[in-house]
């Protein structure tokens, strides 16, 4: 086998042997994070938005850039693509004194069933904590304390309006 053979072959068997150990989804948040100099909050940033976009299309754009970013609270927003329909996104990192990082993100879309519905089929291992108004209630995840969420009615109870947030990470 030639050289050229052989290393196409081991290039192969690399990518291979890193897809399979499990390589981050390549979200579009690596560019930002590389883009901005993110170097504190980079592995928090880069583990939320792959749990929360995965493979989905998205978007993602710095809300006030900073030239300092391992200094100051960065903004992250943008939207992800599912099947049916979009959902907003913003993720929000704050580098702490100590050396870690704060990580959260706030997602909202918007759905075509009635938020009871909504609740039975998507939240329905949530823990319901109360109503924040006639229209509107509120869930936290049973196991992930730092999740909830927000049940909106809308266009006259018809639809939903959801709101998911993850903090503390």
């Amino acid at each position: 086998m030639n050289s050229a053979r052989r290393f196409l072959s081991l290039t192969a068997l690399a990518s291979t042997l890193l897809w399979s150990l499990g390589v981050q989804a390549d979200t579009k948040m690596s560019v930002v994070i590389e883009e901005h100099g993110i170097q504190q909050c980079k592995l928090p940033l880069l583990s939320m938005a792959d749990e929360v976009i995965g493979k989905k299309e998205h978007r993602l754009h710095v809300d006030q850039p900073k030239q300092h970013a391992d200094k100051y609270p960065i903004t992250v927003v943008g939207v992800i693509s599912y099947n049916d329909s979009d959902a907003q996104v913003q993720f929000i990192a704050a580098p702490m004194v100590n050396g870690e990082c704060e990580v959260s993100y706030q997602e909202a879309f918007a759905l075509t069933e009635s938020c009871l519905v909504v609740r039975e089929q998507v939240f329905k291992k949530w823990k319901y904590i109360g109503r924040l108004s006639d229209d509107s209630f509120f869930l936290q995840h049973k196991e992930r304390l730092t999740k909830n969420a927000t049940l909106t009615s809308i266009k006259s109870g018809t639809e939903c309006l959801v709101t998911r947030r993850h903090s503390g990470i």
